[in-house]
C-alpha cells in the first residue's frame, strides 16, 4: 500500500521512488515473497531492489532477540539502499495500529517520555550500517501512513486490487508484538473502541513535551559536553548543577551519537553512569553497552570504547609521556623525543647516575624540601590514573628529581652540571618551556 500510494504522488511531479524489499530469511517461503514483490513493482513500472540480510550477525551483537535483530538488519539495508541512490530519506509503512503496539511495547519495557511518545511522522535517525561499530548514516524516516488504521489500509488494498502478502510469523504469540496485537489490544478495544485514536492523540501531546525538553537538553549539552577527536567528555561540576531529567538525556544523547539506533542501554547502566558523573571516584570505569564505557576523571566524565579510550585520553592530554618500561641513562648532550610532540633537551655532566624512566613502586620525591611518596604527590596533583604510569621522570638512585612537564618545565637544579628543559614542536616551530 505504501508503494502504491506514493506512486500516485510521484506521478504528479513528485520525487523518484525506489522500492526496497528486505528478505530476513526467517521463513522458507520468504524468497517467493520477494519474487512477488519484484513482479508487482515491474507491473507498476517501479524500480525495485531485493536485499537478503543475515539477522544472526545482528543478534550475536545485540543479544536482544530475533525481532530486534531483524529490525536493525532491515533499517541497515534501507540505509545502504538510500546511500547507494544519493538519498537521505526512507519511507516506511508504519500505521496507527503499529503506533499503539509500539507504545505498549515500550511501556511494558520501561520507557521515558521519548519512548512513550511513540513514532513521529518524520524523524531523523542515526542508523548503523553493520552489526559492529560505525559506519553509520543519519537519515530522515518518513511514515506517511501513521494516521491510518490497519483496517483502512486493508480497504484501500481491496479497492486498488492489491493482494497483500501474509507473513505467518505474525500469527505467533512467541513474539511480544504479536502477543500484544492479538491479546492485549482486543481487550483494550472492548473497554475503549477508539483506543488507537486516543493513543495517537497522547503521542502527539507527548511529542510536543519531548520537543520542549529537547530544546533544554540542547542548551545543556552545548555547555557541558565536548567532543575532541571522537572522545566525549562531560564537565562534572556543571553536570551536577543540571536537573536529573537533563542529566539522563545528555548522557543518552552521547551514547546514541556513538552507537546510533542500536543503543539499547539498560536503565540500570544509564543510572550507574549518571551516579558516577555525580559522585564517582576518579578512575572508576562504568561498562555501558557494545564495548562502550564511561571513565570518571577528577573534573570530567569521559565516554568511549574500552579498548581505545585510555589511549585516546593520553593522546589528548597534551603532556609529555614516555612508553612504559623505557629507561635511558642521561649523559652528555640530551635530545630525546617524548609523546605528543614534546622533547627533552639539554646537557648532563654529573657524578651521579640520572635516568629517564617511568615511575616505580615506592618512588619518593621532594616537594618544598619535604620528602613525599610520588604516588601521594600525583594524587594531590589530580593526575589521572591513565597518565601516571606513562609520565617521564628524571631520577637518581635515591629519589625522583623531576616529574617532567607537570609542575615546572625544566630540571629543578642547575648546579652539578645538569641542564635539562622541555621543548614543544608546534608545526615545525620549536617552543621552549
Amino acid at each position: 500500500m505504501l508503494a502504491h500510494s506514493l506512486l500516485q504522488i510521484s506521478a504528479n511531479d513528485g520525487p523518484p521512488l525506489l522500492a526496497v524489499h528486505v528478505d530476513h530469511g526467517m521463513r522458507p517461503e520468504s524468497g517467493d515473497d520477494a519474487q512477488r514483490v519484484q513482479a508487482l513493482c515491474e507491473a507498476w513500472d517501479l524500480p525495485c531492489t531485493l536485499v537478503e540480510v543475515d539477522i544472526s550477525q545482528w543478534d550475536t551483537v545485540l543479544k536482544q532477540g530475533a525481532e530486534s535483530a531483524a529490525r536493525h538488519a532491515r533499517y541497515a539495508a534501507l540505509a545502504r539502499a538510500a546511500l547507494n541512490h544519493d538519498s537521505d530519506i526512507i519511507a516506511t509503512a508504519h500505521h496507527l495500529d503499529d503506533q499503539l503496539e509500539t507504545v505498549l511495547l515500550r511501556m511494558i519495557s520501561g520507557s521515558g517520555l521519548e519512548g512513550m511518545s511513540g513514532m513521529a511522522r518524520l524523524t531523523r535517525r542515526l542508523i548503523p550500517l553493520d552489526p559492529g561499530r560505525p559506519p553509520m548514516r543519519r537519515l530522515k524516516v518518513f511514515r506517511p501512513l501513521l494516521g491510518l488504521a490497519r483496517a483502512d489500509l486493508e480497504t484501500y488494498a481491496r479497492e486498488a486490487g492489491i493482494d497483500p502478502i501474509h507473513d505467518p510469523t505474525n500469527d505467533s504469540n512467541a513474539y511480544r508484538r504479536n502477543a500484544i496485537r492479538q491479546t492485549v489490544i482486543p481487550a483494550m478495544e472492548a473497554i475503549e473502541p477508539s483506543v488507537r485514536e486516543s493513543t495517537a492523540r497522547t503521542c502527539e501531546l507527548l511529542q510536543d513535551d519531548a520537543d520542549f525538553i529537547s530544546a533544554a537538553v540542547d542548551s545543556a549539552f552545548n555547555e557541558i559536553v565536548a567532543n575532541r577527536a571522537g572522545v566525549w567528555t562531560v564537565e562534572r561540576k556543571l553536570f551536577r548543577e543540571s536537573h536529573p531529567s537533563i542529566q539522563r538525556r545528555v548522557l543518552f544523547r552521547i551514547i546514541d551519537g556513538v552507537l546510533g539506533s542500536r543503543a539499547r542501554l539498560r536503565h540500570e547502566r544509564l543510572e550507574a553512569l549518571r551516579n558516577a558523573a555525580l559522585d564517582g571516584q576518579p578512575g572508576k570505569v562504568i561498562e555501558l553497552a557494545d564495548g562502550l564505557v564511561g571513565y570518571v576523571d577528577y573534573d570530567r566524565l569521559a565516554i568511549g570504547f574500552a579498548d581505545t579510550l585510555e589511549d585516546d585520553l593520553r593522546r589528548l592530554a597534551w603532556v609529555p609521556l614516555l612508553e612504559p618500561g623505557t629507561e635511558l641513562e642521561l649523559s652528555g648532550d640530551v635530545d630525546i623525543p617524548l609523546t605528543n610532540g614534546w622533547r627533552i633537551r639539554g646537557h648532563v655532566e654529573s657524578d651521579e647516575t640520572l635516568l629517564l624512566r617511568n615511575r616505580h613502586d615506592g618512588d619518593r620525591t621532594r616537594v618544598r624540601g619535604r620528602e613525599i611518596k610520588l604516588q601521594d604527590w600525583l594524587v594531590n596533583q589530580k593526575v589521572p590514573r591513565y597518565l601516571r604510569d606513562w609520565l617521564p621522570v628524571v631520577a637518581n638512585a635515591e629519589d625522583v628529581r623531576w616529574v617532567i612537564g607537570l609542575d615546572i618545565m625544566a630540571y629543578p637544579e642547575t648546579r652539578g652540571g645538569v641542564q635539562l628543559h622541555l621543548e614543544l614542536d608546534m608545526n615545525g616551530s620549536t617552543v621552549r618551556e
